[in-house]
């Protein structure tokens, strides 16, 4: 009896076993790892840079036009000027400050002096640098001969004609001048002409036609720059 109970007892077991799940679980997958986020840094924000705009120092007319002239004194020529409403721009000055330095109101693409004592001034006038005074120089020479023709009989010669001569100085001055004939070879002694101031001077000359035919007068300056100017004149012989 207890035989049969072993035995049905093993039965049992083996019908039971048969139920169990076989092998070992599929496991499952794994999950793909995302992506690692990548960082974008943001740009680093530069301050703003200031725009620069460059300060300019003026003069201005005080209350009437400012005559612009050659050098820093009264007795340099005036080459321009400065009119109430206006201005100029200052780029240096004289040593003691009692004279500008400017571009030339009349023309931009020069440049002249102007005279503290009638301008007031707006910019930082003690940056400007100090500009030295122009050389003096001979700027223009015109010469004309009177009479320009001249008719004489041939046995009137010689005869005298008149050189008159401009020349034109932008500052005060000695010049030294000469006239000189081409076609004769004639060459007067050296002359001066003082300018106390600079402006046009004109001097005169006589010259001796000695025979009909064509002259050509030359003046020449000598000091302190050398400058021509040129004129033609004719003597004609009447029998």
């Amino acid at each position: 009896m207890r035989s049969r109970r072993w035995i049905a007892a093993f039965y049992f077991l083996i019908l039971t076993s048969c139920n169990f799940p076989t092998g070992a679980e599929t496991p499952l997958s794994s999950p793909t790892p995302a992506a690692p986020l990548t960082r974008v840094s943001s740009p680093t924000p530069f301050p703003p840079t200031p725009s620069r705009t460059p300060t300019l120092v003026v003069a201005f007319p005080k209350d009437q036009p400012v005559n612009c002239r050659f050098g820093p004194g009264t007795s340099y020529a005036v080459i321009g000027e400065l009119r109430p409403g206006r201005q100029a721009e200052m780029i240096g000055k004289n040593a003691d400050a009692t004279w500008w330095y400017v571009k030339n109101p009349s023309d931009p693409s020069t440049t002249c002096w102007l005279a503290a004592d009638f301008t007031d001034t707006e910019g930082n006038v003690d940056a400007l640098p100090v500009v030295n005074p122009p050389g003096i120089a001979v700027t223009a020479v015109k010469v004309s001969i009177d009479p320009p023709v001249m008719n004489v009989a041939c046995d009137g010669f010689p005869r005298l004609v008149t050189i008159n001569v401009q020349i034109t100085t932008n500052g005060p001055t000695t010049v030294m001048w000469r006239w000189e004939e081409s076609s004769t070879g004639d060459v007067s002694p050296e002359q001066s002409l003082l300018f106390e101031e600079g402006g046009a001077k004109t001097v005169q000359d006589l010259y001796q036609v000695r025979s009909a035919r064509d002259y050509t007068m030359v003046v020449r300056t000598i000091q302190p720059n050398e400058v021509t100017g040129t004129a033609t004149f004719k003597a004609v012989c009447t029998p």
